[in-house]
């Protein structure tokens, strides 16, 4: 298990991504701490992992809430103790078209996607000082690069938060902190289902133009690289966005 004893936080962990990388963590030897608003969904996964042999809890955190970060930090240092990676996955989309907006949507998606791992970032900054060591893992996007039709602010906000990853780099490398990305292609999620749903031409174009297995994925295809990026083995890594996306991002 390459991350025994390790105390790895992952947000947005009840569902989609952040639950399969909660998962194999745990089976990887992690503690791991499920932050996320729907605290029932996650001490259901929480459950899920101690039942298979692994160890989980669940806290209740809306990580837009910059106030309450400390908080959510002292409970898993509570229940498991200091962090000592941090995922911020947890985020919001909604379709956003020019002209057709509200500002209710665009702030769900600054404070999800980017007020939450900035500030949550900052908040366990003190545990990587203690240590001398610590690693954050950003979950951006393939359409931080690409656009999106109909989604200017959550791309916006996946840009940015491929920009935060670099400059945390640099700011953290002195302290032994290494900052690194992972960029998702198409995954299937309960946060996509709808467009999934209500748009297959554009799906059946984005297949069309890909060509091979098509470019569903599914989040456990994720993981292996968010274990590598947490673990020893990446300790010289830092400031990269790691795409995986089935080559989407090579055309």
């Amino acid at each position: 298990m390459r991350l025994q004893g390790k105390v790895i936080v992952v947000t947005g962990g009840s569902q989609g991504i952040g639950e399969a990388l909660a998962r194999r963590y745990a089976r990887e030897g992690a503690a791991v701490a499920i932050l996320n608003r729907n605290h029932a969904a996650g001490e259901a996964v929480a459950a899920s992992i101690a039942a298979e042999g692994g160890r989980a809890v669940a806290i209740a955190c809306d990580v837009s809430n910059a106030d309450r970060l400390p908080d959510a930090v002292a409970a898993v240092h509570d229940a498991l103790g200091p962090v000592d990676v941090l995922v911020n996955n947890a985020g919001a989309f909604v379709m956003s078209p020019l002209g057709g907006s509200d500002e209710a949507s665009f702030d769900l998606m600054i404070g999800a996607n980017l007020k939450g791992p900035f500030f949550l970032t900052q908040a366990v900054l003190p545990d990587f000082r203690a240590a001398g060591r610590g690693k954050v893992i950003n979950i951006g996007s393939i359409f931080g690069n690409d656009g999106f039709p109909e989604s200017s602010v959550y791309c916006a906000t996946k840009s940015a938060i491929h920009m935060f990853t670099k400059v945390w780099a640099l700011d953290l490398r002195e302290r032994n902190v290494q900052v690194n990305a992972i960029a998702p292609g198409f995954v299937e999620t309960p946060l996509n289902a709808g467009y999934r749903a209500n748009n297959p031409d554009y799906l059946r174009r984005a297949n069309e133009r890909f060509g091979g297995p098509g470019v569903w994925m599914q989040a456990e295809e994720l993981t292996g690289a968010a274990v590598f990026l947490a673990s020893e083995d990446a300790d010289s890594v830092t400031g990269a966005t790691l795409y995986v996306d089935r080559g989407w991002s090579a055309y």
